[in-house]
């Protein structure tokens, strides 16, 4: 093999190896995950708290598996009932939730949940009551936390779009 081809073999490899571990997850550590979030407040109600809502790997894991339960509830007897598909047992799931007014929120939070590591898959859901203080604002990422502080900007924003009522008098 001429030294040219030799040195062309080498650097595929370093590239494909390079290219690989961009794309795997880290290895999940011990080390807990700190977020910092930009956030516009103003887009939420300032009657209502805006809720920050964390979900771990294992958290995510149990919830796919509820995702064929269903939850029914009986008005009579005022209890609920969760009906599964044969071979599924159902979890209960519990996040970590944050809740803030939005005078709080500033244009930045920085949260940790404690139960979030580094290179664990995780999943944040903002929500609240829109600034018409009628409908719901709402973003989510879901992710791997690959490093111990995560940054989150852009988030995709998405409000309902309900016909709500004009107050009387107006």
């Amino acid at each position: 093999m001429s030294r040219a081809a030799a040195a062309r073999f080498v650097l595929v490899l370093i590239v494909l190896s390079t290219g690989c571990s961009l794309i795997s997850p880290a290895a999940t550590s011990d080390t807990e995950v700190s977020f910092t979030i930009a956030i516009d407040a103003g887009v939420f109600s300032a009657e209502r708290p805006v809720r920050f809502v964390f979900w771990n790997a294992a958290q995510l894991e149990i919830a796919q598996r509820n995702a064929n339960c269903s939850i029914s509830y009986d008005a009579a007897t005022e209890k609920e009932e969760v009906h599964c598909p044969e071979g599924v047992v159902y979890e209960p799931v519990t996040p970590h939730e944050f809740a803030f007014t939005r005078d709080e929120i500033g244009d930045r939070v920085e949260l940790t949940p404690g139960n979030i590591y580094v290179g664990q898959r995780y999943r944040l859901q903002i929500s609240g009551l829109s600034n018409d203080n009628c409908n719901s604002t709402s973003a989510s990422v879901e992710e791997i936390a690959r490093s111990a502080e995560v940054v989150i900007e852009d988030l995709m924003w998405m409000t309902t779009m309900m016909a709500c009522p004009e107050p009387l008098g107006q």
